[in-house]
């Protein structure tokens, strides 16, 4: 009875994996969510449609949060190339046709990264699948550093009807700041998987303190920052070096959502503030030529075929990044507010 009960209670934990997940699935993704909405006289924008039109159930709090941050920027100006549109130069894109695409494998699609949002925009809109002059793009990942309105239009124009949920929620989580480390497969529909890793936590850095953005167009994600000063957490060699910098804590997050149909044909999102990880500019080409959904710990031509190692290796890589903010900043303070207390006792015995 005993042996029964615990074959029975393996079978229950048994960490498993849907059998359509390990076999090629054809997969009609080319077509966008807002193209076939239209098909149908879909009103608004499409902006609004890839908003609240998905077909999935959305909150109207999560509409109201993701038309309020992109307020001011239209997808016209994406087009046109207009403003940071077409000059900020902070999206990384690797596609790659996977080994089982016959007489595609291994191919990979050419570009100028960084991209533009208007850059990402056009090359989002070349078919995925079925291209005369591209291979397949059946691993794509998708890095974009401050996630602005401009890169949400490209990515909301373009989204496929599979994408859109994943991709709403992820910006909106992004955005929003908040945590989620999850696996999600539909109840119901075409059966798909989403693995999420969303990491809001505190940066301590001394720096010039950031500009109040109301009113204006958003730039990047709204994150709090909150002045430090008060602590003195400068040693006595470095309190005169940068008068205008001083310690604050920002809010960061690091967002990193993989979705797809298959262990072959898959989408990996990476949304990073630079912060974290800085500006896609100021790398090198040779720096380019690594993964930076993976901080640039994984080399873009060795890929990580599997969705699921991917993922992990991801979870491995950046959750590291967080630990080591973490432990720095509960340093920094300790020491300034046990330096405080000696201070405080020293004064006491002085009177």
């Amino acid at each position: 009875m005993a042996s029964e009960q615990k074959d029975y209670l393996e079978v229950c934990f048994e960490n498993s994996w849907y059998a359509d997940f390990s076999r090629l699935r054809k997969l009609d993704d080319d077509e966008t969510l807002v193209e076939v909405k239209k098909k149908f006289d879909a009103d608004g924008d499409d902006l609004g449609i890839f908003f609240m039109d998905s077909g999935d159930a959305a909150s109207r709090y999560e509409v109201e949060e993701l038309k309020d941050f992109c307020r001011g920027i239209s997808l016209e100006d994406v087009e046109s190339g207009i403003g940071t549109a077409g000059h900020r130069r902070a999206v990384w894109l690797d596609d790659r046709s996977s080994s089982q695409d016959l007489e595609r494998s291994g191919h990979t699609r050419q570009y100028e990264n960084p991209l533009t949002a208007t850059g990402l925009r056009r090359v989002l809109k070349i078919p995925r699948f079925g291209h005369e002059g591209w291979p397949d793009a059946a691993r794509r990942l998708i890095y974009i550093t401050d996630l602005d309105p401009a890169c949400i239009h490209a990515l909301a124009a373009t989204a496929s009807c599979h994408q859109t949920p994943v991709l709403r929620n992820a910006i909106y989580r992004h955005l929003a700041f908040q945590t989620s480390i999850a696996v999600k497969i539909p109840s119901s529909g075409f059966l798909t998987f989403q693995l999420d890793l969303h990491l809001p936590f505190f940066l301590l850095t001394k720096s010039t303190p950031p500009e109040q953005s109301v009113g204006k167009v958003n730039t990047k994600p709204r994150r709090r920052w909150i002045d430090m000063s008060f602590l003195k957490m400068d040693t006595s060699e470095s309190q005169n070096r940068e008068p205008k910098e001083v310690w604050g804590i920002h809010e960061a997050q690091i967002s990193c959502v993989v979705a797809g149909s298959d262990d072959w044909r898959w989408v990996g999102y990476g949304f990073v503030d630079t912060e974290i990880d800085g500006f896609l500019t100021d790398l090198s080409k040779d720096d380019l030529s690594f993964d930076r959904i993976a901080a640039g710990e994984l080399e873009a031509n060795f890929p990580i075929w599997r969705p699921r190692d991917y993922w992990l290796r991801l979870f491995e890589i950046r959750i590291e990044q967080v630990r080591k903010e973490w432990e720095y900043l509960i340093h920094k303070v300790d020491l300034s507010v046990n330096q405080y207390v000696r201070g405080q006792t020293q004064n006491t015995l002085v009177r």
